[in-house]
């Protein structure tokens, strides 16, 4: 299908050393029916053959473009492509991940019937290599609801509903997003961090006015050796998680939550937390330390000095 000027969705794809999945990814993206669209590949400055397959696909489909920048991220890919995209819609997938089946198109009628600034949707998880079974046990079905929330409400009742259930996931590639609503808001990811779906899709979730979601298991979630969720060190997953926190609680700062949502608001923000203090506790102190520089806010500060363990507190 050709590129038209203004698509009906914008898919966004981070690319980093991913050769060996890039191809089924794209593949299943432009497979697609029924639907317009553009593909925004931003090459994260890989270093294996990755750059190739995307010429070698851009070449043979013009709806297929490449960006590329200096290896930056995930997080300043996603902001890239954001920038970049023209789509009434946007929605993001990672590059060592596909879609499964051809049902786009049937988000994107969804959203627009019900007039959604969010449509949510599942995913399966699959096993690829030699992966620790304490960690397939915690995703196999990590990315499937145990319920449909069908009917349209605001953000931050789908939120409160969905931990309410112990349904919330924030995972970035589970949902498809109207982008005038998304920059109207001013989004955006959190630069050189893991964990960066926290404070994103905790932010869209606090200003829509009208999200739905629909229990298909769309996305293809690969659990491998080495990838973002199994190859972590503590020192990233701590930067991530507090870095993470703060932008939630900042966010949330200037929010008036009714009381009957604030109880499982706050739980998804203190989840972070916990996140954060459970990965600190295994830092040096010379780790720890070096957490400080990363905000000099006071409120940076005093949310640091809470999370520090007992043993690193100055007497």
């Amino acid at each position: 299908m050709p590129l038209v000027d203004s698509p009906d969705v914008s898919v966004v794809i981070p690319v980093y050393n991913s050769e060996a999945w890039l191809e089924d990814c794209l593949s299943s993206v432009l497979a697609q029916t029924g639907v317009t669209l553009e593909l925004i590949c931003v090459d994260d400055g890989s270093t294996d053959g990755s750059a190739i397959i995307l010429q070698r696909i851009a070449e043979k489909d013009e709806r297929v473009r490449i960006v590329t920048q200096a290896n930056s991220g995930q997080s300043v890919g996603r902001n890239r492509g954001l920038d970049e995209a023209a789509g009434r819609y946007l929605i993001y997938l990672d590059s060592d991940d596909f879609w499964q089946g051809d049902v786009l198109s049937e988000l994107v009628e969804y959203a627009e019937s019900a007039h959604l600034d969010l449509l949510l949707f599942d995913s399966f998880a699959f096993r690829d290599g030699e992966v620790a079974s304490s960690t397939w046990e915690r995703y196999a079905t990590y990315y499937q609801r145990s319920q449909e929330y069908r009917s349209a409400r605001s953000g931050v009742q789908m939120l409160a509903d969905m931990r309410d259930r112990r349904d919330y996931r924030p995972h970035v590639g589970l949902y498809l997003a109207r982008t005038e609503f998304v920059r109207k808001v001013g989004t955006r990811f959190v630069p050189g961090i893991v964990h960066q779906d926290n404070p994103y899709t905790f932010s869209l979730l606090l200003h829509a006015e009208r999200v739905a979601h629909v229990r298909l298991d769309f996305y293809a979630r690969r659990i491998r050796p080495g990838s973002t969720i199994t190859g972590l060190d503590d020192l990233r997953s701590a930067k991530g998680y507090y870095l993470s926190y703060l932008a939630m609680i900042r966010e949330l700062g200037s929010r008036d939550l009714a009381p009957e949502v604030s109880d499982m608001v706050t739980e998804v923000v203190y989840g972070v937390f916990r996140g954060a203090q459970q990965k600190i506790a295994y830092l040096p102190l010379e780790e720890i330390d070096a957490l400080a520089a990363l905000d000099r806010g006071m409120d940076a500060q005093l949310v640091l000095r809470a999370l520090r363990p007992s043993r690193s507190r100055p007497r």
